[in-house]
């Protein structure tokens, strides 16, 4: 089965403070900004094209 991937914003709000997170990390129904100790990011440190980067390559690769 592969895993599934989803990007939030991660302990900020600037445009480098978007994450990659497994899907099943997070709690259901999340949205808004995930804080740290909610969810380990697979990446972190990214703008929003730079996130959609890695999840799709994450996903590929899964």
């Amino acid at each position: 089965m592969k895993t599934k991937y989803t990007i939030r914003k991660f302990d900020g709000d600037d445009c480098y403070s978007w994450a990659v997170f497994e899907k099943g990390d997070l709690p259901k129904g999340h949205r808004g900004i995930v804080f740290y100790g909610q969810a380990r990011p697979a990446v972190t440190g990214c703008s929003r094209s730079q996130a959609n980067y890695y999840k799709k390559s994450l996903e590929s690769k899964s």
